[in-house]
């Protein structure tokens, strides 16, 4: 074979790669383009399902809150069908579970085989400096300390911080409480580290301040405001708080208010008090429901309404109302006791 056969030869073969390769290019051109395409509509296509997935927890609250009020629902039941129809088209075309269903796969990992359900993994307490909160800062000396640091045998080395959630006019307050830190040497040349002592609290180990629980119960039971809206309210301020949280707070400000405040105001009242004004009231209570499911009927009970010189409201409650049960709630009081409100029945207890 000549050199002019081989070269004609290499030519084609050269010709025959740019063409194949030319080709292959925009077959992967258009391949990314088709790429971008379905692409764009996927993000369409989720941006849809969330936006319905919101109408219809909207829905939900709306048919929540009209039932409680006893309104007619007949319209938002039929609209919440719709849109759950809708949500439900799309999930099947996204490849998605279902209205019900997590967006992400992951977040709904297969149950094991001997059909235990998975613990979650403990988070613990939760940061709350990624919180979007307004910060106040609260310095936490020791007055020893500051003795010695005044006269120079001690010295301040930074803060020991941790941080609660308040409640101030505007909205919830990130606190944080900063306890002094204090290096000292001893006259042997040792040197220590303390830091200062956390303070007394009503509420030990809780993220919550007081001011944050007193906001809470004022919200729920001077106002009348449920928890629920309690935690889209704190949700919407960029401070998540779920109801079962409240409620357990609310819990125990009245164990410890009721095991404290109100016990000391009842001692202090039959001890000092000239005159209390009482009155009950009759309340229906539930009966504890038992696991044989029987259905009772709600049982009545009195609560008692005690005011003493002006100094003191409390309240007490009896299941019945008798003279031993009355005997019994205001044993150990010498005073007067106004009930009705007419003088006539002013009692002397001894």
């Amino acid at each position: 074979m000549d050199i002019h056969t081989l070269t004609m030869s290499a030519a084609t073969t050269t010709s025959t790669t740019a063409a194949r390769l030319a080709a292959l290019e925009a077959a992967l051109l258009a391949k990314h383009e088709e790429l971008v395409a379905m692409t764009r509509e996927r993000d369409k296509l989720r941006a849809s399902h969330e936006r319905l997935r919101q109408e219809l927890e909207l829905l939900k609250r709306r048919l929540f809150v009209a039932k409680a009020e006893r309104v007619d629902t007949v319209q938002l039941e039929m609209e919440f069908a719709e849109k759950l129809r809708q949500l439900d088209a799309l999930a099947g075309t996204l490849g998605k579970g279902g209205a019900n269903a997590p967006s992400d796969d992951a977040a709904n990992p297969p149950a094991p085989a001997d059909g235990n359900k998975p613990k979650n993994k403990p988070t613990g307490r939760r940061d709350l400096k990624k919180l979007p909160l307004e910060e106040e800062r609260i310095e936490l000396p020791d007055p020893l300390y500051e003795e010695l640091v005044a006269a120079g045998k001690a010295e301040r080395i930074g803060f020991e911080e941790s941080a609660k959630l308040g409640y101030k006019r505007g909205g919830v307050r990130r606190i944080v409480l900063a306890r002094i830190k204090y290096r000292v040497v001893t006259s042997a040349g040792e040197t220590t580290v303390d830091t200062a002592e956390m303070p007394l609290e009503a509420f030990p180990r809780s993220l919550a301040a007081p001011s944050l629980i007193a906001h809470i119960i004022m919200e729920k039971y001077g106002k009348g405001l449920p928890l629920f809206r309690l935690e889209d309210t704190f949700a919407r301020d960029g401070c998540p708080i779920d109801r079962g949280t409240m409620c357990r707070w609310v819990e125990d400000a009245g164990a410890t208010c009721g095991a404290t405040v109100v016990h000391a105001a009842r001692q202090e009242a039959l001890a000092t008090a000239f005159c209390i004004a009482t009155d009950a009231t009759g309340v229906l209570v539930q009966p504890i429901r038992t696991h044989e499911k029987v259905r009772q009927p709600c049982k009545r009970g009195h609560y008692f309404v005690h005011i003493a010189d002006r100094d003191h409201v409390f309240f007490e409650y009896t299941p019945k109302e008798t003279s031993a049960a009355v005997a019994a709630m205001f044993r150990g009081y010498s005073g007067y006791l106004q009930a009705e409100g007419t003088p006539r029945r002013l009692l002397n207890f001894v």
